[in-house]
């Protein structure tokens, strides 16, 4: 098995800088030789989820636009006259499945970085969101990663470090950041240890663009709160001709076994009713909490009694059975189009340049600065006052092992 395609040193005497990370092959070429490897065979061919660049030892970092995850890449990470063309995939639900057992429930998107099997001499930090609640003492998340047999294999758990471990994630709010000198395929799983344990959903609601029927049809899409699923819905309802009719709302969904109810109510009568036979539709638990499917939705009909009839107001209610539930108000005009409130979630980075930054472009620290820096923290000092000051700082000592067996602990 290859490690995937690794340039030619550049010849004595050449500047090892990279302006931008801009390949001049065809992006659809450049998957589809990737995808040619036996490793590869599970890429998408989907190009506006991945992003790629060629970097040799002053780094870069690589970006998904409207997704959140990302791919830095520190300088002397990859060796001095090496050059790597690496690449940064979000996996769409129909390319891959992590299998979930018990009470586990996929937190992050699965995410791929390559190629697997390059030389790094220091980690590079993967960023992706996830949508688990703010209190870990309710989880045992797992950081998980893909072996070559396909298998998936638990690489970290948090809390349970070991010294010799040579991963290290950091679980902020809403984000994850897992630092690695190994790419491949990674995703973040969680197993709540109580009842109390939650995941983020976000409800958003669309409806067509234009009604010209007595019907009119609302679907609530209810899906893991990270942008990366919630940009696949925008451009799946971009495409069957949507429209966003409210901002999206988040709410929290707890391991008790119970199903997600919704309804609408509080509709003017007089003018409007719903052609639902049920009080509400329910989603099952496990559909939510072990499904492979990371959005779901559900379709409200209602019935204008007359086509002047534009102006529609009522309440979404969403709610565990047996748990305490939130209520939403709607007020919209079916036939004015909400096209520009779109737009704002919509908004696509295309420029090539953003999505690829190499060398010193992509870093806020000029790299002689950042040197100098590292000299200077890497040394102990007795009063503590190097690179574990730092790490406190920046809330990055909780596996302080893992940081300090680097050679240079202040570059990680």
């Amino acid at each position: 098995m290859t490690n995937g395609p690794l340039l030619e040193p550049l010849p004595n005497g050449s500047h090892h800088t990279l302006h931008n990370g801009k390949l001049t092959s065809d992006p659809a070429e450049f998957m589809t030789r990737l995808s040619n490897q036996t490793y590869f065979k599970t890429l998408p061919r989907d190009v506006a989820n991945t992003s790629y660049g060629t970097f040799n030892f002053l780094g870069g970092r690589l970006t998904i636009p409207n997704t959140g995850i990302s791919l830095l890449i520190p300088p002397e990470a990859i060796p001095r006259g090496k050059i790597y063309e690496i690449y940064l995939t979000a996996q769409r639900k129909e390319d891959l499945r992590l299998p979930l057992a018990g009470c586990q429930t996929l937190l992050s998107p699965i995410v791929s970085c390559g190629p697997p099997g390059v030389v790094l001499t220091r980690p590079t930090i993967l960023s992706m969101d996830h949508c688990s609640d703010a209190c870990p003492e309710n989880w045992a998340v797992r950081l998980k990663k893909q072996n070559y047999e396909g298998v998936w294999e638990d690489v970290l758990v948090m809390g349970e470090e070991l010294y010799s471990e040579p991963y290290y994630c950091q679980l902020e709010a809403e984000t994850c950041r897992v630092f690695s000198e190994q790419l491949g395929r990674f995703s973040l799983v969680g197993e709540s240890l109580n009842m109390a344990a939650a995941k983020r959903l976000r409800l958003v609601l669309f409806s067509d663009a234009y009604c010209s029927t007595l019907e009119y049809n609302i679907r609530v899409y209810c899906m893991d709160d990270t942008q990366d699923v919630f940009k696949e819905v925008m451009q799946m309802e971009r495409q069957l001709g949507g429209r966003l009719i409210d901002e999206p709302h988040v709410l929290l969904f707890k391991d008790s076994y119970h199903n997600l109810r919704l309804s609408i109510h509080d509709m003017p009568q007089a003018h409007w009713r719903s052609k639902l036979l049920a009080g509400y539709q329910e989603i099952p638990f496990y559909h939510i909490w072990n499904g492979s499917q990371r959005y779901l939705h559900c379709t409200f009909t209602l019935e204008r009694l007359s086509l002047s009839t534009c102006e529609l107001t009522c309440q979404l209610c969403v709610w565990q059975v047996e748990g305490e539930g939130q209520s939403f108000s709607l007020d919209f005009n079916i036939a004015k189009d909400c096209r520009p409130l779109d737009s704002e979630f919509l908004l696509m980075d295309t420029n090539p340049n953003g999505m690829a930054l190499a060398g010193p472009s992509a870093f806020q620290i000029p790299y002689l600065i950042r040197q100098k820096i590292c000299s200077s923290l890497d040394t102990p000092c007795p009063n503590g006052a190097d690179w574990r000051l730092l790490a406190q700082r920046l809330k990055l000592d909780r596996h302080m092992s893992f940081f300090a067996s680097k050679a240079s602990p202040t570059s990680v």
